[in-house]
């Protein structure tokens, strides 16, 4: 798995107009230091590793909101599309714009009325 993340990251961050790719240039410049001999950066795995990180919360985060979302639908109900990576969605998180997602509570918990 570790393997396979990494070769989506390489691949992703060679596309040249991908929110990925500008987020590993980013990060390059300011985490690996530049070998003036051979002209360039040292340490680039350790990024790749980072970018790989955060595609795998972003998964893990898209699959468990529709995991509650179909744990709410009544039986025999059509599902709804899945949801997926939005990059204007990463583009307001990154300034500061998104809100984050807020989960409703688990329908699990039993809360008692106040005495």
């Amino acid at each position: 798995m570790k393997r396979m993340m990494v070769l989506i990251v390489w691949n992703v961050i060679q596309q040249a107009n991908c929110e990925w790719a500008k987020i590993y240039e980013r990060l390059v410049r300011r985490k690996c230091s530049f070998n003036e001999k051979t002209r360039q950066y040292t340490g680039r795995l350790t990024v790749v590793g980072r970018i790989a990180g955060q595609i795998i919360s972003t998964i893990f985060v898209l699959l468990k909101r529709d995991q509650e979302l179909l744990s709410k639908l009544p039986p025999g109900t059509k599902p709804p599309e899945p949801a997926l990576y939005d990059p204007e969605v990463h583009r307001r998180h990154c300034t500061g714009q998104y809100q984050a997602y807020t989960r409703s509570k688990s329908s699990n918990i039993i809360e008692f009325p106040p005495h």
